[in-house]
C-alpha cells in the first residue's frame, strides 16, 4: 500500500470516529447503529465492517480518542500552573468533564455493559496507568516543593486515582444506569472537589 493510500485510509478512519463520536454522544451506544454512522457519512455499512469488525470495536476507538484528548488536554493546562494544590484541583475537574463525555456515549445499565467492557478490558487498565502517573507527577511536584509530606508517591497517587473512580461509581449506582444530567453532574463535581481538597489537606499533615 502506498503513501497516498495509506494517508487516505487514516482519513476515512478519522471521518468514521468523528461520526461515531457524535452519533453515540447524541443517542448512546446501544441505541446506535452501524447502518446510522455510515448513513451519516454517506457511506456503505460495509466500509464501516472494513475498518471496524463490529460497533463495539469502533466505540473502542472512539473512547481512546477521548482518552488521547483528555491527556493532552491536561498535559496542557499543566503547563500554565505550578502550584500543586491547583494542579490537583485542576486535574479532577478536567477528568470528571472528560468522564460526563465519556459515560454519555455509553448509556448502558450496568447489567448491560459487560460485552463492551469486555472490548475496552485493556485499554481501561492501560489509561488507568497514565492517570496514575499524572497524579504521580503532581504529587512529586509538591513533595519536591516541600508541600505535600508523603513517603510513597506511586500508592498515594495510585490510591488517589481508585477513590475518584470509587465516589464516581457510588453516583452512578444510586440511578442503575451509566449515565450522568446536569444536575447530577453539578452534584458529582461539588463532592469531587471537597474530597480533593480533604485529600491535599492530609497530604500536609
Amino acid at each position: 500500500m502506498n503513501t497516498s493510500q495509506n494517508s487516505e485510509n487514516t482519513e476515512k478512519v478519522d471521518l468514521i470516529i468523528d461520526a461515531a463520536q457524535k452519533r453515540f454522544g447524541a443517542f448512546g451506544l446501544m441505541k446506535t447503529t452501524m447502518q446510522e454512522i455510515a448513513s451519516d457519512l454517506s457511506m456503505s455499512k460495509g466500509i464501516l465492517y472494513y475498518y471496524f469488525p463490529d460497533k463495539e470495536h469502533l466505540y473502542k476507538a472512539v473512547v481512546e480518542k477521548e482518552q488521547n484528548e483528555f491527556i493532552k488536554k491536561f498535559s496542557k493546562k499543566l503547563e500554565k500552573i505550578s502550584d500543586p494544590d491547583a494542579m490537583l484541583l485542576e486535574y479532577v475537574e478536567i477528568r470528571l468533564s472528560y468522564f460526563k463525555t465519556l459515560i454519555n456515549l455509553n448509556r448502558l445499565s450496568f447489567e448491560a455493559s459487560s460485552n463492551i467492557n469486555n472490548v475496552l478490558g485493556d485499554i481501561w487498565v492501560e489509561f488507568r496507568k497514565k492517570e496514575v502517573d499524572i497524579v504521580k507527577s503532581i504529587l512529586t511536584k509538591g513533595k519536591d516543593q516541600k508541600i505535600f509530606n508523603i513517603e510513597d508517591v506511586e500508592e498515594t497517587a495510585s490510591i488517589f486515582v481508585d477513590l475518584l473512580k470509587g465516589l464516581r461509581m457510588v453516583e452512578l449506582h444510586k440511578k442503575r444506569i451509566f449515565y450522568i444530567d446536569e444536575d447530577e453532574y453539578k452534584v458529582l463535581k461539588k463532592k469531587m472537589r471537597i474530597f480533593t481538597e480533604l485529600f491535599i489537606k492530609g497530604l500536609k499533615n
